[in-house]
């Protein structure tokens, strides 16, 4: 705290000198860089500042800015090795004090759970955030008020210890090990991150936050150079991580027990319970997490052979396992205690890190994991199902020939080419898989592939309710309806995998925890760049451990003095009063964005409706005049005859409500109405592009659902000139940007197999192209379509000069695209 007469920035004597640091410790070239910036004659008075270089800075950071949390070297030996284990930590109770002291949360931070309801019936339940779930009911209500199905005795007891008015801290867990590779050196860090429940899951998920902290880095030893058995190094390895994390947990020992004072960013002090909720990691982190073994489920008794069969099994309790391994050890001989664990499913494992962890279930802490799981897991083996059916060569033309669109990648050579596909490419799959294969493959393919992703769209639904989650198991029971056809075409291999039976846990957890996008592993993988490789990166690959804690902890100190100096000024928006916010503010407010200059200026009709393809141009502009000029009660006046446009190729649509919901991955979509061009200073000619929408017809569409709504290409983008917007309408303000588009047949009904609507290109009275001009403020948002192949493009010679520039032109028949995005399927689903 600065004295009075202080610079407010102290331990910085400036803004400047603080602003300066900031961008050194953040954005800046690194330490040896900055240093020899600053031994240029005159930056360092020109700038200011009161360090010299970077040792200076490194040295105002370590001694003079608070840490979040202190880090300490932890070195052990296990039971029969001589090796030396060494990991970095802090405490986990410290990063929690942190994490729910922060200022800039204070607003927001949920301290009690809640339930939510669709309407004042209270009919049907919403989950969203992690306090709307059942699991922090149960542990905020006391045993003695409340009665429990399925609580362990030992949480029974400890609830009724909780004091009235206890405030319940969830602690999000997550870890996972990555390369530090650079070139060939094979290192590996195994970061673990913690992060609460009571902080928004819009702030939790961006890094650029830091509402997620690392608190540990946990043992990479491999055992090499020893006599150790292949066996016996994976049991040295899981016992490596739980004996580490049971020293790293000791402190929530007591925390979540008895309780601790903890002040929130308000000033207001609670007593409150750190409890481990929610343990985010992928399914060989799952196992080693819960002591399961490999091929086992971590959440329910369910093993080999058993995975790939649809229904519910006994779910597995951290008691049953801590009863499981002690009775192992009391056994006679070491052959019949491993025939318990093995008969349990669990690993031996002594003392592991969750046993006297108050309130905890560590089978049940275990969370869907959309990336590995789905994108990773079942799209991956969807996709090599289908390539099975329909053949890889008719897949990849199909991949090939379907239109552009802003959030698709093109897979201009299909997909059978790829020797390993990231989640991203597993992503874009999955947005354009099922359009590929009507026609080719049997209707049981269609619909267990619609199935499977329909279930993969609905699980990341931001907001769920009784109803969601009921269309979710639906999904998940369609598919498993349907699934033998994969075998009865001789598919080599059967269901019996985790990642199929763990979709059989989706619905419950969510219920329990709130939706999927609480403990999204993506957000563990995001980390990485910062907390590991980045770190890495700064070290001079010797002993590299100590320097990588030294460079992220100097990072967090700025970070976390950036937001005092921010909250100390009033700078920090008052992120409250927008969740306040009913949805109502935000149903309609999307807007267009054109670029500031137009790409032609001023382009006669003829020359539009010859380049972009759109011979009724004059026509409908007039019509559509003259229905604005009744609309508004003016005269009737004629557009001149050497008229004049402003044409723009591009706009783009922001859907900000979208973006407060986080329903869109990016709430910005670019829609292209371009002609084939020739760009200056370059050879290649551009090809033509114009791209499809769903215009609110009538103005009266709604944000879910079709009523009011069709499908229209957009073939020009423009505006009328001011003097002739004045002279027709009466005022140079009453219309702004207008689109040319064509339409496309009504939609009506969804087929029955895929589930998707069919459109085609519409035609006037006349047999031209039904087309109209409206205000570029009915576009909704983007829209893609599927062409309609042939049974087999390969022996189609029409379908085989398709092209992804001309399948729009081309092709006469279409389904619309429900899985472009989560928010075109939740407009577009059934």
């Amino acid at each position: 705290m600065s004295t009075k007469g202080s610079s407010p920035y102290e331990p910085f004597k400036s803004r400047i000198d603080y602003s300066v640091a900031k961008w050194a410790k953040e954005l800046g070239p690194g330490d040896t860089a900055l240093s020899k910036l600053l031994e240029i004659p005159g930056v360092v008075e020109a700038l200011g500042l009161s360090w010299r270089n970077a040792r200076q800075l490194n040295q105002i950071i370590d001694h003079h800015l608070p840490n979040l949390a202190s880090w300490t070297r932890l070195e052990f030996k296990l039971e029969g090795t001589e090796q030396v284990i060494e990991c970095f930590y802090r405490d986990p109770l410290e990063c929690v004090e942190s994490l729910y002291g922060n200022p800039a949360w204070a607003d927001v931070l949920h301290v009690a759970p809640e339930r939510h309801y669709t309407n004042e019936t209270k009919a049907t339940r919403m989950y969203n955030e992690m306090y709307t779930g059942n699991w922090w009911w149960r542990q905020q209500v006391s045993s003695a008020t409340q009665r429990f199905s399925e609580i362990d005795s030992q949480l029974t007891m400890y609830q009724a210890k909780l004091k009235a008015g206890a405030t319940v801290i969830p602690i999000i867990v997550s870890s996972d090990k990555t390369s530090l590779k650079v070139l060939s050196t094979g290192k590996e860090a195994y970061p673990a991150y913690l992060t609460i429940g009571n902080i928004p899951k819009s702030i939790r998920r961006k890094p650029s936050m830091h509402a997620q902290l690392l608190f540990a880095y946990l043992p990479t030893e491999q055992f090499t150079g020893t006599t150790l058995s292949k066996e016996q190094i994976r049991l040295a390895k899981n016992r490596a991580f739980h004996f580490a994390m049971k020293r790293i947990f000791e402190s929530l020992e007591s925390a979540g027990k008895d309780g601790v004072e903890l002040g929130s960013g308000d000033g207001k002090v609670r007593h409150c319970y750190p409890l481990l909720a929610v343990y985010v990691a992928d399914y060989p982190e799952q196992c080693l997490v819960t002591c399961t073994r490999y091929t086992h489920c971590p959440l329910c008794r369910v093993g080999p052979g058993q995975l790939g069969e649809y229904g519910k099994s006994e779910k597995r309790s951290q008691m049953q396992t801590l009863q499981k391994m002690d009775e192992a050890t009391r056994a006679a001989t070491k052959a019949l205690a491993n025939s318990i664990l093995r008969e349990a499913g669990i690993t031996d494992t002594p003392d592991p890190f969750f046993s006297d962890l108050p309130f905890a279930n560590i089978n049940r802490s275990i969370t869907p994991d959309i990336l590995h799981q789905l994108y990773q897991g079942l799209i991956k083996h969807l996709t090599g199902w289908i390539s099975r059916i329909i053949g890889p060569k008719e897949l990849d033309l199909r991949f090939a020939r379907l239109p552009p669109n802003h959030a698709l990648r093109i897979f201009k050579d299909g997909i059978s080419g790829f020797s390993r596909l990231s989640g991203n490419e597993h992503r874009q799959i999955a947005k354009q898989l099922l359009g590929c294969i009507i026609g080719r493959a049997p209707p049981g393919a269609i619909r267990a592939s619609r199935a499977l992703l329909d279930f993969l769209y609905i699980a990341q639904f931001e907001t769920h309710t009784d109803r969601s989650l009921e269309k979710l198991e639906h999904a998940l029971r369609d598919f498993h309806d349907n699934k033998q056809v994969f075998l009865d075409t001789n598919a080599p291999e059967d269901f019996d995998f985790p990642k199929l039976h763990s979709l059989l846990h989706y619905a419950p957890q969510i219920r329990e925890f709130g939706t999927t996008d609480n403990y999204n592993t993506e957000n563990t993988e995001r980390l990485h760049i910062d907390m590991a490789k980045d770190a890495y990166r700064a070290t001079n690959r010797k002993d590299i451990l100590p320097q990588m804690v030294l460079w992220l902890e100097r990072k967090e100190k700025i970070f976390a003095f950036s937001s005092y100096i921010e909250w100390r000024l009033g700078l920090v928006a008052n992120t409250a009063v927008q969740k306040k916010l009913s949805a109502k503010t935000y149903t309609n407010y999307h807007w267009i964005t054109l670029s500031k200059t137009p790409s032609v200026k001023h382009a006669t009709l003829a020359h539009v409706a010859q380049t972009h393809g759109a011979p009724n141009l004059r026509r409908v502009l007039e019509s559509f005049v003259s229905m604005r000029q009744r609309y508004l009660g003016v005269p009737r006046t004629p557009l001149p005859s050497s008229l004049v446009l402003s044409i723009w190729y591009h706009f783009k649509i922001s859907n900000l409500h979208l973006e407060q919901l986080a329903i869109l991955d990016n709430s910005d979509e670019s829609v292209h109405a371009s002609p084939s061009r020739a760009p200056q200073r370059s050879q290649k000619i551009l090809p033509a592009r114009f791209d499809t929408v769903l215009v609110n017809e009538m103005w009266d569409g709604r944000d879910v659902g079709l009523r009011g709504y069709r499908i229209a290409r957009v073939r020009a983008v423009f505006t009328l000139q001011s003097d002739v917007t004045e002279a027709v309408f009466g005022s140079a303000d009453a219309v702004q940007q207008l689109a040319y588009v064509e339409w496309y047949s009504r939609l009506t009904t969804p087929g029955s197999t895929h589930g998707m609507y069919s459109v085609q290109p519409s035609i006037d009275t006349r047999g031209q192209p039904d087309a109209a001009v409206i205000e570029l403020g009915q576009i909704r948002q983007s829209v893609h379509l599927f062409p309609k192949f042939p049974k087999e493009v390969l022996k189609d010679h029409g379908a085989l000069e398709w092209t992804s520039e001309t399948v729009l032109d081309r092709c006469s028949d279409f389904f619309v695209n429900r899985y472009l995005s989560r928010h075109s399927f939740q407009m577009l689903v059934n």
